[in-house]
């Protein structure tokens, strides 16, 4: 679920390594605390005209089964056989509701218009973002001169400028 003080700005690159390296700038921005990343997706549409879409930036069961199973041995360490039951639900449910209260995600709409927008050859960088400061992020933009604003949800001073500094 998007929340009013998220945006959504996605850029076209010429290569899938483009796109990558400004995913890379963009999760080193949030780091430094200049920029949070709510979501990220990748679409790239190969020569040939086939789509594939990459979530990067949303928790998966992969991602929970580790906890998932170190609550179980913690749980029958515990209190043994009935303690591995309850360490694995304990864990389980705490992981489910911390991605559901932290999770906000680029609605399916947004990837689906973002994938017929993709032109053949490009890869496409979708980023759900908040808490923007805005000339750190600009002056990182700079370094992607040449990409192009596909769709994004800013107010239009913002957007001018960000079209401006892609030049």
């Amino acid at each position: 679920m998007q929340r009013p003080h998220q945006r959504i700005i996605a850029l076209a690159f010429d290569t899938p390594g483009l796109a990558h390296e400004a995913l890379q700038s963009a999760t080193r921005l949030a780091d430094d605390e200049l920029l949070t990343i709510h979501d990220a997706v990748l679409v790239d549409r190969s020569v040939d005209g086939r789509t594939h879409v990459e979530r990067a930036g949303a928790p998966s069961i992969a991602a929970i089964v580790p906890s998932l199973l170190a609550g179980a041995v913690v749980g029958v360490l515990v209190a043994g056989p009935v303690g591995f039951l309850i360490g694995g639900v304990l864990v389980g449910v705490g992981a489910a509701l911390v991605i559901k209260l932290v999770a906000s995600s680029i609605p399916h709409h947004v990837v689906g218009e973002l994938r017929e927008r993709t032109r053949p050859g490009q890869t496409v960088l979708a980023l759900l973002v908040s808490d923007i400061a805005g000339p750190a992020v600009l002056e990182e933009l700079r370094k992607f001169r040449g990409a192009r604003v596909v769709y994004a949800q800013l107010p239009a001073e913002s957007l001018e400028l960000v079209r401006h500094v892609l030049g």
